[in-house]
C-alpha cells in the first residue's frame, strides 16, 4: 500500500481542476463539480498510480463518498477500510459507516456514474491526467481507475501561489499533448494581457509586466523616477519571479558589453543613464522583502565587476510602495551607504543614505 497523501477538500479540488483546465479553452466537464469529486474521492482512497502497489477505484469510489468522511475520518486505517467497503459494494460502505456512528449520505445517486465516467474521467485520462489498469477492459466492472501520479500532485494543499502556478505550468509542459499545451497557453496569454501591468518605457514603447505590487513600483520607477531623475534613461533588463527575464535589450546590452544569464544574481530591473559619464543603475523592487543592504550591494558590485563596470558607473536605488508601508518600515535601516530610496506614492522625493563628508566640519 502506497503511502496515502493529504485529504483535499471538493472545493479545492474544483479550484485547480479550474486552474489547470481553464473553462475559455477547455470541455467544462474537465472541472465540473462531479470532477472535483472524483479527485478528492481518488486521493482519499490513495487511488494514485501507475504502480505495481496502485489502489484502482471505480466511479461509485466517488459517488458515495461524502463531506463528513472527509473530514472526521481521516486516519490511514479509516481511509483503508472505507476504500476496501467500496470496492465491495454500497451496502458495505452503509454498514462500515453505521460502526462508526456516521450518517451514510452519499455525494451523487448511482445514476451518475456514467456521467462521471464518460464526461470526466475519459476526458482526464484524454488530457494525461488519469490512468487505467492494463488489461482490463472497458466493459468490465471491476476497478481500473486512478489518478495520474504527477497529475496528483498538483493538488497538494501545500502548493499555493507562484509555486503552484509554477507545478501547473510544467506538467502543462510535460504532461500536455500538444493541442491542449497550446489551448492552455492562449487562455495564459490573454489573461496575461487583461490583468498585465503596462509599463510605457523612456521610448515610447509599452511593455507588460506580471500583474502583482512589485510591477506596479517598477513601473513607478520606469514612468515616474526615470524621467525625473536620469538625463537620457534606457531600460536594459528587468527580471520577474514568473520568467526572470520579462524583458532584456540584448542589442544595447551588447554594445555595452554586458552578459545577462538567469544563473546570475540580476536585480529587479537594470536601466543606464547615456548622459553624462554613464551610469548603470540597479534597481529593486520590494513589496515583501529584499532591499540593497550592504551584503546585497556588495554581490551586486561583484556582478558589475565581472561585466567590467567600474564600481564608480554603478548606482543602486530601493523603490518601495510608500514610507508608510510594512516593509518600508522594516527595511529602511538596512539600507547600504551610498543607495537611494523611493517611494511611488512620492514620486517627486527620494532618500539618500551616506556617510557626511569630513569637509562638512
Amino acid at each position: 500500500m502506497p503511502s496515502l497523501r493529504p485529504i483535499i477538500s471538493r472545493e479545492l479540488a474544483a479550484e485547480r481542476l479550474l486552474k489547470i483546465f481553464p473553462r475559455e479553452a477547455f470541455d467544462t466537464n474537465l472541472s465540473s463539480p462531479i470532477s472535483a469529486a472524483g479527485v478528492a474521492a481518488l486521493i482519499y482512497v490513495g487511488a494514485v498510480g501507475p504502480g505495481p502497489d496502485t489502489v484502482w477505484a471505480r466511479p461509485s469510489t466517488a459517488l458515495w463518498m461524502q463531506e463528513n468522511i472527509l473530514y472526521s475520518a481521516t486516519t490511514e486505517e479509516h481511509r483503508i477500510s472505507w476504500g476496501k467497503a467500496a470496492m465491495r459494494g454500497r451496502e458495505k460502505v452503509a454498514a462500515l459507516l453505521s460502526s462508526w456512528d456516521i450518517a451514510f449520505e452519499q455525494w451523487y445517486a448511482q445514476d451518475s456514474r456514467e456521467s462521471l465516467r464518460d464526461d470526466s474521467w475519459n476526458l482526464l485520462r484524454a488530457n494525461n491526467a488519469m490512468v487505467t489498469r492494463p488489461g482490463v477492459k472497458t466493459t468490465s466492472s471491476a476497478a481500473r481507475w486512478a489518478l495520474a501520479d504527477h497529475f496528483a500532485d498538483l493538488f497538494d494543499p501545500t502548493l499555493e501561489a507562484d509555486d503552484l502556478d509554477a507545478a501547473i505550468t510544467t506538467w502543462i509542459e510535460t504532461h500536455m499533448t500538444t493541442s491542449a499545451r497550446a489551448k492552455a497557453m492562449a487562455v495564459r496569454d490573454h489573461a496575461r494581457a487583461t490583468d498585465a501591468v503596462k509599463v510605457t518605457f523612456p521610448d515610447g514603447s509599452v511593455r507588460l509586466l506580471e500583474r502583482g505590487h512589485a510591477s506596479l513600483i517598477l513601473k513607478g520607477v520606469i514612468e515616474e523616477w526615470a524621467p525625473r531623475k536620469l538625463h537620457t534613461p534606457l531600460v536594459l533588463a528587468i527580471s520577474e519571479p514568473g520568467e526572470k527575464q520579462a524583458y532584456v535589450d540584448e542589442q544595447r546590452l551588447q554594445t555595452l558589453g554586458v552578459i545577462i544569464a538567469v544563473s546570475q544574481l540580476l536585480p529587479d530591473a537594470l536601466l543606464f543613464d547615456a548622459g553624462g559619464n554613464g551610469t548603470f543603475w540597479v534597481i529593486e523592487a520590494v513589496h515583501t522583502d529584499g532591499p540593497i543592504d550592504v551584503e546585497r550591494k556588495a554581490q551586486l558590485l561583484e556582478w558589475a565587476a565581472a561585466q567590467h563596470i567600474p564600481a564608480y558607473q554603478v548606482a543602486f536605488l530601493t523603490a518601495f510602495e510608500s514610507r508608510n508601508a510594512g516593509p518600508a518600515k522594516r527595511r529602511l535601516k538596512d539600507l547600504a551607504p551610498d543607495t537611494f530610496a523611493w517611494f511611488r506614492d512620492e514620486p517627486a522625493f527620494e532618500l539618500l543614505w551616506t556617510e557626511i563628508s569630513d569637509a562638512a566640519r
